[in-house]
């Protein structure tokens, strides 16, 4: 059986680097990469999360430009697995909706807490059919809320550098690919 995770790329509600709660913009880079990484390891589906109606346009133009650029490159992949949502809470619903179940909401962080679960567990888990969605956040990172409504809390990327504040999209890509890349 393949596992079943869907990713949230989270814009709002994320924090500055005063630590206020703010909506980001999006990056279109973040959106094409992220699409392209939907396409290379098996995930039901990646959310661009933002309730700004602006930026819900942009999201749509680029899913469009991937889905047209794919016409042209097979190379590229279309960009199917790509979706906007103004807020978690309907990426929930929508998860339910199409499944039937709601999904356990893993959030990510660059800082460790007192709740984290390691990669290995949370791989276990995933690949013994438990639904997941995979919460990662923009700008300075997931609000505090978010962190302590999700079911899970994953331990945060280390290296053993000591420094850990990615991109998000190197982030994405070493997340997916300790969750989901074959043993």
């Amino acid at each position: 059986m393949a596992p079943t995770l869907t990713v949230a790329l989270v814009h709002h509600p994320v924090l500055d680097r005063r630590g206020d709660e703010i909506a980001s913009t999006v990056d279109h880079f973040d959106v094409m990469d992220a699409s392209r990484l939907s396409l290379t390891y098996p995930l039901r589906r990646i959310y661009v999360v933002n309730p700004v109606p602006a930026q819900r346009a942009l999201v749509e133009r680029l899913i469009a430009h991937g889905n047209a650029a794919a016409d042209r490159d097979e190379a590229r992949g279309a960009f199917s697995k790509t979706a906007w949502a103004p807020d978690l809470e309907t990426v929930v619903g929508e998860h339910e909706d199409e499944l039937g179940v709601a999904p356990t909401v893993v959030a990510t962080s660059a800082r460790a807490s007192g709740r984290d679960l390691g990669f290995g567990t949370v791989r276990r888990r995933l690949h013994d059919g438990e639904a997941m969605l995979l919460l990662v956040g923009k700008a300075w990172g997931l609000a505090p809320r978010v962190l302590e409504q999700a079911d899970v809390r994953l331990e945060p990327i280390d290296a053993g550098t000591g420094f850990n504040h990615l991109s998000v999209r190197s982030a994405l890509a070493i997340l997916l690919d300790r969750l989901l890349a074959p043993a």
